[in-house]
């Protein structure tokens, strides 16, 4: 996916150390191109302080590069934090999905 979506993996730095870490790629759901949130983390010091709206920002303005009209992510229903930031940001919970462990799959219309 580094490949094909080199812009995709994104590294936060802050004085040059990393803080935090975004995959984002282009994958098909249901028939349908979506955007896809593979991994989206921000060392714990450095959350709550506007960092996730502005990765949320980054991945929607990727996302529309590749004109797709929706995206989504997964979350453990147990991290309200994630869940308040996404929800705030427009996306909304589909369904909850169970793997290994369960998650809720958030989506946003673009």
């Amino acid at each position: 996916m580094v490949r094909k979506f080199p812009d995709g993996q994104v590294i936060i730095e802050k004085d040059q150390e990393p803080i935090g870490q975004m995959e984002l790629q282009i994958r098909e759901y249901e028939g349908n191109e979506i955007g896809y949130v593979n991994l989206f983390y921000l060392i714990p010091e450095y959350r709550s302080k506007g960092l996730g709206k502005e990765l949320v920002r980054y991945a929607e303005n990727f996302f529309r590069q590749f004109n797709v009209s929706e995206y989504h992510l997964r979350v453990s229903p147990d991290n309200q934090r994630a869940i308040s930031l996404y929800t705030n940001s427009g996306m909304v919970k589909i369904r909850e999905e169970n793997e290994k462990y369960p998650v809720w799959r958030m989506s946003k219309s673009l």
